[in-house]
């Protein structure tokens, strides 16, 4: 266990130290910002400015109600805004200014249209009742693929057009506002867990979060095996230390640097977002239990011994880079097909694919998980997943060692499945 330490410290110190570990450490989160933040800085300070409308209707009541409707649009968004990762929706009609009209030929249409095309205008909404008739106004505008404001200005002229249809009916403002108030349904767990698509998306997240960490940092793992297998130092090292020994020294350690960096990219997303932190504090209250984080760390850690050990036996196995990419997809496969079966564990979490796949070591880190999270399975199926991933491990470890060390003193001969078969036995 101590020469297993001393390799873990010194590949983790090595590391931790290159200018590359740095600059990764920096570049990455910014990259991160550049491409999500940055477009919406740049969109709503492109929104900022007020926007001209014109309302043409066959009578001056109907232009009024698209006209308040329109104005009223903003206030119901901000009543129906919801926190997503942390962010707000804002609605796309703040700053408005509608103006009405009551000239429905063809002379004045033509007319309006060139004041869009002309950037006089940013919209017309033209109500005829040829088009009233056939539930069909025509919006002209240059903004057409702003999915967004189109679908508010949509909204807005439906309702202003079912409230003229309800007063025409005699009902009153009161009645109106009660009739066409939206219904909010409230889906609930019945395990106490929060709202199951919130749950859902949550789940989702943190799975993505493991499959997109182990196979980056697995295949450092590889990369770092494979780097020292050619150097001849490591000759000099399986004088003092076995071969399993450096293996899991060099697991650890590589595998110490990967978690290195995401607890710093955690660490600074924290800071960034720090003003926020207490509402969306508010928000996972109640969604992710600590039962859920607890796993959530459990399942992650063992996933990614186990594939960063997966990692170092192909790197174990080969002699050059371009070897080691061609074996890439034998540790991508299992991760693989487990993102291809969520669907069916998603619906069906006690099925016999999800509990099988749960407790097949290679795709268990994610299955499990989302077992978990979606409806808990039975202790004793946790308690033989973990000792399965765990047992497997070891195994590969053991076999990745015995490899690894004839491997090294092979010079230029690519390993064939039978010669890697010689190897294990020799060792």
């Amino acid at each position: 266990m101590h020469n297993i330490m001393l390799i873990a410290r010194r590949e983790y110190l090595e590391r931790v130290r290159t200018k590359s570990f740095i600059v990764m450490t920096l570049l990455i989160p910014a990259f991160m910002f550049g491409v999500t933040v940055l477009p919406t800085l740049i969109m709503s300070k492109g929104a900022g400015g007020t926007k001209h409308l014109v309302v043409v209707a066959p009578d001056m009541s109907t232009a009024e109600m698209i006209r308040q409707q329109l104005y009223k649009s903003p206030e119901e968004q901000k009543k129906a805004t919801r926190h997503v990762q942390g962010m707000q929706t804002h609605s796309r009609l703040e700053n408005l200014t509608v103006d009405v009209d009551t000239d429905t030929s063809e002379t004045a249409r033509a007319a309006l249209t060139e004041k869009v095309k002309q950037k006089q205008l940013d919209g017309v909404i033209f109500v005829t009742r040829e088009g009233l008739a056939a539930k069909k106004i025509a919006f002209i505008t240059k903004d057409v693929s702003n999915l967004t404001a189109n679908d508010e200005i949509e909204r807005a002229i439906n309702r202003a057009l079912r409230r003229q249809l309800l007063e025409s009916k005699g009902l009153t403002p009161a009645d109106i506002e009660n009739a066409l108030q939206t219904v909010e349904m409230d889906a609930q767990n019945p395990t106490g867990n929060g709202n199951p698509i919130t749950v859902f998306l949550s789940v989702i997240s943190m799975v993505m979060i493991l499959y997109v960490t182990v196979l980056l940092y697995g295949i450092n793992v590889m990369r770092a095996i494979l780097e020292e297998k050619t150097s001849r130092v490591m000759e000099v090292m399986l004088s003092i230390a076995s071969a399993k020994e450096m293996m899991a020294g060099k697991i650890l350690g590589v595998g110490a640097v990967g978690l290195t960096q995401i607890s710093i990219w955690v660490l600074m997303a924290l800071v960034a977002s720090s003003p926020g932190l207490i509402a969306g504090a508010e928000m996972l209250k109640g969604i992710i239990s600590a039962k859920l984080l607890v796993s959530f760390g459990v399942f992650f850690l063992l996933g990614y011994a186990l594939y960063s050990t997966l990692c170092a036996a192909i790197g174990a196995m080969v002699n050059s880079e371009q070897e080691s990419q061609q074996l890439q997809i034998v540790v991508m496969l299992p991760m693989i097909i487990s993102v291809i079966i969520m669907t069916n564990v998603i619906e069906n979490p006690g099925s016999a694919i999800a509990v099988v796949a749960s407790l097949f070591p290679l795709t268990a880190p994610l299955i499990m998980f989302l077992r978990i999270a979606l409806q808990s399975p039975p202790l004793w199926q946790i308690g033989i997943s973990i000792a399965l991933i765990i047992a497997t491990t070891y195994g590969l470890v053991w076999l990745c060692s015995r490899i690894y060390r004839v491997g090294i003193l092979m010079y230029g001969k690519k390993p064939t499945l039978p010669e890697l078969m010689k190897w294990i036995r020799y060792a």
